[in-house]
């Protein structure tokens, strides 16, 4: 009876361990994943020409207290480290005209990792203090999104002249 007792008790760590193991595969980044990718960018881009700084501030990654801000936002003239700085740029930015208009048709994602992705997007940027004075731009915008708890967010933004 003992015998049988290990038996069946070996068997279940064997199975708790199968599924262990089973559960800690790292998840395959997809085609359902690039969707997800490409669509929390094309959020971002909407929230941004809408002045949304909700909608915006949801689209950025966080990150429990106490650990590391991946927020970015490094342009030429500009440096926002950690989301809290980044939506605060984007709360005076939105003061005026600002308009973020990807190409949606010519967005690139690219996988890094099963929960890291790169977003390439040819995007016409109009910006200024007001109508007057606007200018638009091409643009092509680099982006990191990470796979979240939430869902895909974005980590990173560069934006690079294209003119």
């Amino acid at each position: 009876m003992e015998q049988r007792i290990s038996h069946l008790l070996a068997a279940a760590a064997i199975s708790t361990a199968g599924g262990t193991v089973h559960a800690a595969t790292p998840h395959q980044f997809d085609e359902q994943d690039r969707q997800e990718v490409k669509a929390v960018f094309l959020q971002q881009a909407a929230a941004a020409t809408a002045h949304d700084i909700e909608a915006f501030e949801r689209v950025l990654a966080s990150t429990p207290p106490g650990q590391p801000d991946p927020v970015a936002f490094v342009a030429r003239a500009y440096q926002f480290w950690g989301k809290p700085a980044l939506v605060e740029h984007f709360k005076e930015t939105f003061k005026g005209v600002w308009r973020f208009e990807p190409d949606a048709e010519r967005v690139r994602v690219i996988p890094l990792t099963p929960d890291t992705a790169e977003i390439y997007a040819p995007t016409q940027v109009t910006f200024g203090t007001s109508s007057e004075t606007a200018k638009t731009a091409p643009f092509l915008v680099y982006e990191v999104a990470v796979r979240t708890a939430e869902g895909w967010r974005i980590a990173a933004i560069i934006p690079v002249s294209a003119q």
